[in-house]
Formats: structure tokens, C-alpha cells, sequence
């Protein structure tokens, strides 16, 4: 099922180019504050040159102190869903260089705020970079206020500079920056999607042994996907656990995971992972968040594995997409860790093409490859097809099929659905 990626992929190369349109259609920007932006923009060029923007979102299930802590987390420190990476400082948080633009922004000193009720950010662009020209110095201010009001956190953004130059094209570059921004921290701030995967071995697997060879086979060495292998850094994990450590790299995308927990019971194990650097650079998984929590349990029925993950994903068009991804990605996983636990030494012989003889110079095989790969997956299952050669030359053009796939329900052997967090 994880062939499903390569078509994925080309869908999610349209998908990132309509991402970079307006993500903010739900914003609210103030009537008032829009009339004199274009008064300002209109009349008032020549005389000041002032933009300013105000945007609004209303959260109905986060406090305002939940909300500036989505705000500095996801827009402050992550840059806030736009194709752009923040480098900061450990001894300078409160200041930020944006890449590529090379533009500079600072916090103010925040204020002792003894009313939860309503609280409040701002900063300014200290440097505004060089492609940015016509800038005034110190003309840039930032406010971000978060008030419950009626059981609902509003969060009101405004942001206002002076200009020389590209009034038009500032305007819009403000709007859109800002709106992009305030629609991640909505988003941030949303219930997650979690996908549920599970299967049952039959047999009597020790649910030690099924984490430590998940951790081996999974993590440590891609799990069979047609990847390269990803690259392991850090410490390593707890003893039992084999030669897994706790972060890793995979390329492509630029990915990096790290193991946040591992838990032992008495019939049960476990261990919990997340995605440390979600957006542009995870390219096509875009994502907010990412956490998944891999157990293993002793039933009646044999081992059960329950693989469940947390996302939030980018809106829009990106969504369906992104969630396909991590629906193949993990189900294949799994499929390929069920071989791995049943028969671990197991391999797929390449043969050379039926009827073909002359053309082999007599060879039976060219070599073999692990049964619990992808491409072991889909070699196993051509050698088996007893399908008609139409149907098998059909299925050339729909890679999905291809390899250790299923539905997902009942039938399967594994099963998987969505469902809304909590």
C-alpha cells in the first residue's frame, strides 16, 4: 500500500503549490481597520505611507493563556505555516531571524498579567532585511491580544509599518503572511485526527521481543519502506531495546523522530515517538503535529499490535492528502512487521522473466531479498498472481495495488480508521 506514495507524491506537488494560497478564508479582517488601510494606502500615500492589517480568529476550546502558548509555539517559534525557517538563539528567545529573508523580529517585555482573562503579545521587526527595501526603521509594531468573551477566545492581530515603496505589494504580502500565521495557530489549537492500525498474530510472541524488533526493523532500519534507511543520532535506547537510538533522520523528506518514551508492563510494552520538525521541510507530509504510541499485547488471540497516531495536518487541500500518506506509510509498516515477527529469516527470490530462457543465459534467479521489505511485498505477490495477464498488466498503472495491501476493515488482516482526537 505504501506504493501509493508515488502517486501521492504527484498529487501533493499540486497540492503544495495551491497551498500557497490564502489559507486564512475563514479570517475576519475588520471593516473599519480595512477603510483606513485604504485610505491610508490611497490619499495618504504620498503623505505616510502607513499599512496596517488586522485580522481576527475565535477559538472555542482553548483559554487565551492556551491560545499565546499556540501562538509562540507554532507561529513564534515555527513559523507559523509559511514556507520560511526561524533560527533562535537559547540565550536570545525573544528574538528570531527569518530565513531566507534575512528579516529580524524581537518580543517586547511581556507585562505581569494577572487577568487570564485577557492576554496580550507584541513585537517588532528590528531589521527588515534586504529584500525588503522602503522599510522605515522603527515604524514597525505588532500586537496580538487573546480575550475570552463569551465562553470563546478571540485572538485580534494587528500589525501596522510605514513604507516609501510597494504599498500594494506589501499590503498583500502582510495580509497573506499574517492570515497564513493566524489560521496554523487555529489549527494548532483544533482537535488532532488519529489514525488507528492494529493486527493480531497468532502465536505466542513475547510482547518484549515484538518491541525490540519493531525498534530494530522499524525504527532503526525504515521498516522495509523503498526509502533509504534513515539515519540514527543520540543516545541508544534502554537495555532490551537493541541497537535502536532515540532520534533519527530520514531523507527524503527531511524528517527527524525521536522516541519521547518506552513502557514495560507485565503482559504489555509499548513506546511513544513524535515528529520534532513538522512543516515545509517534511514536504509532502505536511504537517502541525505528529505523535504516534506503538504497544504490544499478550491476548488470547495471539499479539496485538495497536499502532495509533496523532495529526494535525495542513487544511484545505493538503489534508486528505497528507492523511493518505501517514494511512499508507503506517499500515505498510505494519503489514511488513507481521512478516518480520512470523518469519524473520524469510527472503523472495528475484526470477528472471516466464519464458524467457535465451534471454537469461540459463539463470534461475538474480538474488533474493528480505520477505518483509515493500519490494519483497510486491515480488511475493507477483509470483503468486493467478491473475489474467490483462489484469496483471492493468495493474502497471495502479501502484497502490501493488505489494501487501488490503482494505483497512474487518476482511483484512490489518485494519485501520480514522477518527476525530479529543
Amino acid at each position: 500500500m505504501t506504493s501509493r506514495l508515488i502517486h501521492l507524491l504527484l498529487i501533493g506537488a499540486f497540492g503544495q503549490l495551491w497551498s500557497f494560497s490564502p489559507r486564512y478564508t475563514n479570517t475576519l479582517v475588520h471593516k473599519e481597520v480595512r477603510s483606513r488601510h485604504k485610505s491610508q494606502l490611497g490619499v495618504g500615500r504620498e503623505e505616510n505611507g502607513i499599512i496596517s492589517v488586522s485580522v481576527q480568529k475565535r477559538f472555542p476550546d482553548a483559554t487565551p493563556a492556551q491560545a499565546k502558548d499556540a501562538w509562540m509555539d507554532y507561529h513564534w517559534r515555527k513559523g507559523g505555516g509559511l514556507p520560511i525557517f526561524i533560527v533562535s538563539s537559547e540565550d536570545s528567545p525573544k528574538e528570531r531571524t527569518i530565513y531566507p529573508t534575512l528579516m529580524k523580529e524581537q518580543l517586547n517585555d511581556d507585562d505581569v498579567e494577572e487577568d487570564q482573562s485577557c492576554v496580550e503579545i507584541s513585537y517588532t521587526v528590528t531589521d527588515a532585511g534586504p529584500f525588503f527595501p522602503g522599510i522605515k526603521p522603527g515604524s514597525h509594531s505588532a500586537n496580538v491580544t487573546f480575550e475570552c468573551t463569551n465562553q470563546e477566545t478571540v485572538m485580534n492581530w494587528d500589525v501596522s509599518f510605514e513604507t516609501t515603496k510597494f504599498y500594494t505589494l506589501y499590503d498583500a504580502i502582510t495580509l497573506w503572511t499574517v492570515g497564513t500565521a493566524a489560521s496554523t495557530v487555529e489549527e494548532c489549537l483544533t482537535l488532532p485526527r488519529c489514525l488507528n492500525v492494529k493486527t493480531v498474530i497468532d502465536g505466542d510472541i513475547d510482547p518484549y521481543f515484538a518491541r525490540k524488533e519493531c525498534l530494530e526493523f522499524v525504527w532503526a532500519s525504515g521498516g522495509g519502506l523503498p526509502l533509504p534507511p534513515p539515519i540514527p543520532f543520540g543516545d541508544k535506547l534502554g537495555e532490551g531495546d537493541g541497537s535502536a537510538r532515540r532520534n533519527l533522520l530520514r531523507i527524503p523528506p527531511i524528517i527527524t523522530e525521536s522516541i519521547i518514551s518506552t513502557a514495560t508492563a507485565e503482559e504489555k510494552t509499548s513506546f511513544q515517538y513524535q515528529l520534532n520538525n513538522p512543516g515545509w521541510t517534511t514536504f509532502p507530509f505536511l504537517l502541525h503535529t505528529h505523535i504516534g504510541n506503538v504497544s504490544f499485547s499478550s491476548t488470547a488471540q495471539g499479539l496485538a499490535i495497536d499502532w495509533e497516531v496523532e495529526i494535525r495536518p495542513y487544511q484545505i487541500i493538503m489534508k486528505p492528502i497528507v492523511e493518505k500518506l501517514v494511512e499508507a506509510t503506517v499500515s505498510t509498516l505494519v503489514r511488513n512487521l507481521r512478516v518480520r515477527l512470523i518469519e524473520p529469516e524469510a527472503a523472495v527470490t528475484i526470477q528472471p522473466p516466464r519464458g524467457n530462457a535465451n534471454l537469461t543465459m540459463g539463470l534461475k534467479e538474480f538474488g533474493k531479498v528480505s520477505k518483509s521489505s515493500w519490494l519483497g511485498g510486491v515480488l511475493e505477490s507477483h509470483l503468486s498472481d493467478q491473475r489474467s495477464t490483462k489484469e496483471q498488466t492493468l495493474s502497471l498503472i495502479q501502484p497502490w495495488t501493488w505489494g501487501r495491501s488490503g482494505s483497512g476493515d474487518e476482511r483484512d488482516i490489518v485494519q485501520y480508521q480514522w477518527t476525530d482526537g479529543k
